[in-house]
């Protein structure tokens, strides 16, 4: 289990803060401190998706390398 984990644990991540990024909509309303929360939670959501990328080259390169 904790090989799994610690193998997805960059996807789980993603799917997580996507949720709760998608879920942020539920409740949205045209104000200031709402749109600037979009907007960082969506630089946010890149990033994560970003890094999540990178840690799934890395590690299929390391395994390519065996």
């Amino acid at each position: 289990m904790n090989k799994i984990f610690s193998r997805y644990s960059h996807w789980l991540a993603l799917i997580i803060i996507g949720f709760s990024f998608i879920t942020m909509f539920i409740n949205f309303k045209i104000a200031p401190s709402d749109i600037i929360a979009v907007i960082f939670g969506g630089i946010g959501l890149l990033s994560v998706g970003y890094l999540a990328f990178v840690v799934e080259k890395h590690i299929r390169k390391q395994r390519e390398e065996k």
